[in-house]
């Protein structure tokens, strides 16, 4: 079973961390990025941000906190709203560090908007951000502004039109209940999850631990967002981890306990492409964690003196194949690695290797691992268990033996990565199969392999120290093939 995300929210005003009730009042509680340590320290899964001034000022502020967090080495997913109006503004926020995108009133003003973001930057990126105040019994009408300007619709009916259009996850704030402690509004939580085949993460209300329990009930909620809980110290990320996982633990994401003590090697310099989708920040800064030289690299002249090469990605394939083709990309990564030096593909950059993609269409992809590329299956399997797409968070990684072999000497055998995807691959042999994943009842590869060219479906640099540990064996394995 996937594990349900604990994700603190920060609610910024200008330079500060701000907290209210049903946004109002609203006081200073903290810095940002000291908070966000705070969080990360204890053991969030994500944090989310919302600037809640933008809507006022027409335009999103944060990218400096944002590079302030992900530069300070913080490297759990972030999700950032408030004021995101175009495509340059969702370019910006994950060129900034972010994960995600929470788009609301952009969205209800025009909701083809969600359908061209989906497209260019992929499902598991857009998050559709709905306030709801209750209006009758089991109906609420969708705010905006926090909160203050009326909208007319239906918060159900706006929630499928949105996942329709493309939208990859609900994010749903109770307005009536948000800062007053008195806990999350249920029905209203449980009539989303009902109603959308996408993630729902619930905000607004958490008072006590026994809150958030009453959310673990509900099986088709994936996320939890809490703040006066957190800010004012009631209780730590740990604890209500701690509290939450005696009553269910198959549902609570525990910090990986692997820690890389010793860099890979502070001479080696890792190259990663930048073709202009996604967040290549974090893994840059994961590699610099690590002791590693980081070259940003963006020609085809650039991947022929790379020596150890990472193509990340968070995207639509179609978007991404376009662009690496368009700057003559695919040839020189095809012949990269023809000359038998080591490729890690990440995500979308391990989609990206296969042959064909069927996301928004067929595409051709780099055809360096016979394969392709499918969405994850609906309809009947919501019968045997409750699963959304897109796929998002904490999952079991199960090597099989030959990755133990290659990767970990037998060390590791299972261990939990995090994962941001609608689409898998899969390969045509089994042979390149090193990991598989479980989720709604399909068992997808998760790690692949073939000669001297890796990928992984999940986030490494999103994954804590056995992220990290997996990144450290990748350069060991391509420093001793470029040795040979």
């Amino acid at each position: 079973m996937k594990k349900i995300r604990i994700i603190p929210r920060l609610d910024i005003k200008g330079p500060n961390v701000v907290k209210g009730i049903q946004f109002e009042g609203l006081r200073v509680v903290g810095n940002p990025f000291a908070m966000a340590k705070k969080y990360y320290e204890q053991g969030a899964d994500e944090l989310l941000y919302i600037d809640i001034v933008a809507s006022l000022y027409n335009r999103n502020n944060l990218t400096h906190i944002i590079e302030e967090t992900t530069q300070k080495g913080i490297s759990i997913p972030l999700t950032v709203g408030g004021g995101i109006r175009t495509i340059d503004d969702i370019t910006k926020i994950l060129r900034s560090g972010a994960d995600k995108v929470a788009i609301n009133t952009a969205a209800v003003k025009n909701p083809e908007f969600l359908r061209e973001a989906s497209r260019k930057f992929g499902s598991s990126t857009i998050v559709l951000s709905i306030e709801a105040k209750k209006i009758a019994e089991g109906k609420w009408e969708a705010y905006i502004d926090n909160g203050r300007e009326r909208t007319g619709l239906d918060v159900i009916a706006w929630a499928k039109k949105a996942v329709d259009f493309g939208v990859g996850e609900i994010l749903i704030t109770s307005v009536d209940k948000e800062g007053t402690k008195t806990g999350y509004d249920m029905d209203l939580i449980n009539a989303t999850t009902a109603a959308v085949s996408v993630p729902v993460t619930a905000s607004g209300g958490a008072g006590r631990i026994e809150h958030l329990q009453e959310c673990l009930a509900n099986d088709r909620l994936e996320g939890v967002a809490l703040a006066n809980l957190l800010h004012y110290d009631t209780v730590t990320v740990q604890q209500i981890k701690k509290e939450l996982g005696r009553r269910y633990p198959e549902k609570i994401h525990s910090t990986s306990q692997y820690v890389v003590r010793e860099s890979a090697t502070a001479v080696e310099q890792v190259s990663i492409l930048d073709y202009g989708l996604g967040n290549i920040r974090s893994i840059k800064n994961a590699f610099e964690e690590l002791g590693v030289k980081v070259n940003l690299i963006s020609s085809p002249e650039e991947i022929g003196k790379a020596k150890h090469l990472i193509l990340p990605g968070v995207g639509s394939f179609e978007e991404g194949i376009r662009n690496l083709r368009s700057a003559h990309l695919d040839q020189a990564i095809i012949d990269y690695v023809g000359e038998g030096k080591f490729l890690l593909g990440i995500c979308l950059g391990m989609q990206l290797l296969m042959t064909k993609s069927y996301e928004f269409g067929e595409h051709t992809g780099l055809g360096i691992i016979e394969g392709e590329v499918l969405r994850f299956e609906e309809g009947p399997l919501l019968l045997k268990q409750p699963f959304k797409v897109p796929h998002v968070g904490w999952n079991k990684v199960a090597l099989n033996r030959r990755a133990e072999d290659i990767l970990f000497d037998g060390k590791i055998h299972d261990f939990e990565a995090y994962f941001v995807h609608s689409y898998y691959v899969k390969p045509v042999r089994e042979e390149y199969v090193l990991a598989t994943t479980s989720y709604g009842g399909q068992e997808f590869c998760s790690l692949v392999a073939k000669d001297n060219v890796y990928g992984c479906q999940f986030h490494p640099e999103k994954s804590g120290g056995i992220g990290l540990y997996l990144l450290k064996e990748f350069l060991r394995l391509s420093i001793e093939g470029a040795r040979r």
